[in-house]
């Protein structure tokens, strides 16, 4: 029946005619009136459902409308309580017991609080009916912002799910999270405002394991978040870590036909090198540096990329008007470091974003050498009071200190060193007495020198080169003004000491290279030392001397300077800084004292020198054009054969006491 029923309803309301209806009707069983009945029947029954229809709607309609006028009176309450919307502080309007406080004693806590007298006072304030403590920056009654903390809840339960509920308050509502409990000392929920960059800001520091990890930043008088940040969250955003056969990809679709590795400073690496054991480390500055990787810290690279930094114990960070700077070793995991980085951070627009930063990446000792394949080792420990070098931009090479070499202990302050209108340096000790001497070095490009005139301006020695060694096939070579230089500056009453620019690629030029000094000196009175000058020459690339290995560049150092002190003369070393340390191994040569070139005005430099190059731009009277300028700072060790006065007269330096000679003219 009710499958009928549903029929003639379709029926009718397709429209169909009643006798049509009648003739598709069981066998005609039916009448037309009955039909007619049916039908009205059916026209009463769709009036009802219309009719309930409206109904809902209606009531859909009332209901929507008390809605809303229930979130305008929530909403007027709101504003009505709102810390800072200029309502009086009340006592909680809360006062069923079975409330739950944090505090329990919030009034004896602010008394006690008020009584410290600092920046901060505290009250009570109620909203939404709960107790909150408030904490009003500057004057009680009009508080630059104030600082809220909710004190009450339903439940201890509902304490414990809740979050923190901790508001800034000024023109605007900051809300933000910390971890606090109004049960403990007070103090750490009123950090002192900071200016950092020109602007105000109050930070929450929040700790990990004992560490500095991350801040909460707040900016009064913004409307931000107060959401916690990773303070090296922030600055691994400054690197980009890959994994080397990915970064090698890159830097490949980078370089152009006509560009080549070493113009723009990307890493050569040589066949042979296995890609898949590699990371590289590309800075904010474009610096990379490749390093060999364990096969866990390669699964962590590649599963996090530049995430996979991590920061340990010697995480350090420190407050100041420029920003937060943080020091933090570079590694994934312990025990494979490669580096540290020193960053400068800064809240924008809600994040904290590095303004400035450098990488001291730990480097191997022959990073320079030319078969380095550019791949670095990681420190197993972290590198205490790293060396570090320049790399030519804001970075930093950093390497371990030497061992055998002695640390200078010069005082170069504005109280013991100077320098006098003539451009001459001085070094005084602390009873104000000088200890240093004036000296110039010289080559056949000096041309002519009179040196009475050197002499009567206060320069008290002359170190003169002899003589080279080619840079292409390697010829030994006389300096054609030698002989001149060593005979003018003696009869000046000058010590003289002499040196060798070295090209030796073995052992055996470098014994040759020593023979050729010796035997042109033989005749003259030297009473300094004899030098082996080892540095980059610069004007030839392909020089022969440049392609030497550190290791072997050392030997051939060793190998002269031992020559020469068999001799019965003094040895000494000369070289730079980044070439002493990534060049040539000192510890092997720690034995014979050393000739340091720096043109600088400072000198940071760690290591023992006797001489400082300080400058290849000096006037000198009785010398034409620039002059090479260095001043004498310690005397060296004598040989065993010097010291009986075998060889020579004056083995040790200077034939008088510093700050002796009547043309002495330094002045403070």
């Amino acid at each position: 029946m009710i499958d009928d029923e549903r029929t003639e309803q379709e029926a009718y309301e397709r429209g169909y005619d009643i006798e049509e209806l009648a003739l598709r009707t069981q066998s005609g069983k039916r009448t037309l009136r009955e039909l007619e009945e049916e039908r009205d029947s059916l026209e009463d029954l769709n009036m009802k459902l219309h009719s309930r229809k409206q109904f809902w709607m209606v009531a859909a309609i009332v209901i929507m409308a008390i809605l809303v006028a229930l979130c305008g009176v929530f909403w007027y309450v709101l504003k009505k309580n709102k810390p800072g919307s200029g309502a009086e502080p009340t006592p909680s309007a809360s006062a069923d017991s079975q409330s739950y406080r944090i505090c329990s004693d919030t009034e004896a806590k602010i008394r006690e609080f008020n009584a410290k007298n600092g920046n901060y006072t505290a009250s009570l304030e109620t909203v939404m009916d709960k107790e909150y403590v408030a904490f009003s920056y500057g004057s009680a009654s009009n508080p630059e912002y104030k600082l809220l903390y909710r004190n009450e809840y339903v439940s201890r339960e509902d304490a414990d799910r809740g979050e923190y509920g901790s508001w800034m308050v000024t023109a605007q509502m900051i809300d933000y999270e910390v971890p606090y409990t109004l049960a403990d000392d007070w103090s750490n929920l009123t950090p002192e405002p900071v200016i950092m960059g020109g602007t105000k800001y109050v930070l929450f520091v929040q700790e990990k394991d004992g560490l500095p990890s991350s801040i909460v930043v707040l900016e009064p008088g913004l409307m931000n978040v107060g959401k916690e940040q990773g303070c090296f969250d922030a600055v691994k955003s400054w690197f980009k870590l890959e994994l080397g056969e990915e970064a090698w990809a890159h830097i490949a679709n980078e370089l152009t036909s006509d560009q080549t590795d070493d113009q723009n400073g990307d890493i050569d690496i040589p066949q042979g090198t296995d890609l898949r054991k590699t990371i590289m480390i590309t800075t904010g500055h474009g610096n990379r540096y490749a390093f060999s990787a364990s096969d866990e810290v390669l699964d962590q690279v590649r599963e996090k990329g530049s995430g996979a930094f991590s920061f340990g114990e010697r995480f350090q960070w420190e407050i100041a008007t420029d920003g937060i700077h943080i020091t933090s070793p570079l590694y994934v995991r312990e025990g494979e470091y490669y580096g540290e980085v020193t960053a400068t951070i800064l809240p924008v627009q809600g994040s904290l974003k590095v303004s400035n930063a450098s990488v001291g990446a730990y480097v191997s000792f022959n990073y320079d050498d030319k078969g380095f394949n550019g791949v670095n080792t990681p420190a197993v420990n972290y590198i205490e009071n790293p060396v570090s070098l320049s790399n030519g931009t804001d970075e930093k090479l950093y390497l371990p200190e030497y061992k055998r070499v002695a640390k200078h202990s010069y005082n170069f302050d504005k109280d013991h060193y100077w320098q006098d209108e003539k451009g001459y340096r001085y070094v005084k000790d602390d009873n104000g007495t000088i200890v240093s001497r004036m000296g110039i070095d010289v080559s056949k490009h000096d041309g002519d020198i009179d040196w009475k005139k050197v002499a009567d301006s206060g320069i008290e020695f002359a170190i003169i080169r002899v003589g080279f060694r080619g840079p292409g096939e390697g010829t030994l070579e006389p300096d054609e003004k030698a002989k001149a230089y060593i005979e003018g500056a003696l009869a000046n009453h000058l010590d003289v000491g002499v040196y060798f620019f070295s090209q030796a690629v073995t052992e055996a030029e470098a014994i040759a290279e020593a023979d050729y000094v010796l035997n042109f000196i033989k005749d003259y009175d030297i009473n300094w030392p004899i030098v082996f000058d080892t540095e980059l020459y610069e004007s030839r690339p392909d020089a022969r001397g440049n392609a030497t290995s550190r290791e072997q560049r050392t030997a051939c150092a060793k190998a002269f300077l031992d020559h020469v002190r068999a001799a019965g003369y003094q040895a000494m070393l000369y070289s730079s800084t980044r070439w002493s340390i990534l060049s040539v191994n000192r510890d092997e040569l720690a034995d014979y004292p050393f000739w340091y070139a720096l043109y600088s005005d400072k000198n940071s430099y760690r290591y023992d020198f006797c001489i400082w190059q300080y400058t290849s731009t000096g006037t000198v009277p009785g010398v034409k054009g620039n002059c090479d300028l260095d001043l004498w700072l310690a005397p060296w060790p004598a040989t065993e054969k010097t010291a009986t006065g075998e060889a020579n007269s004056k083995p040790n330096g200077p034939s008088e006491q510093p700050g002796n000679r009547a043309d002495d003219n330094g002045t403070d």
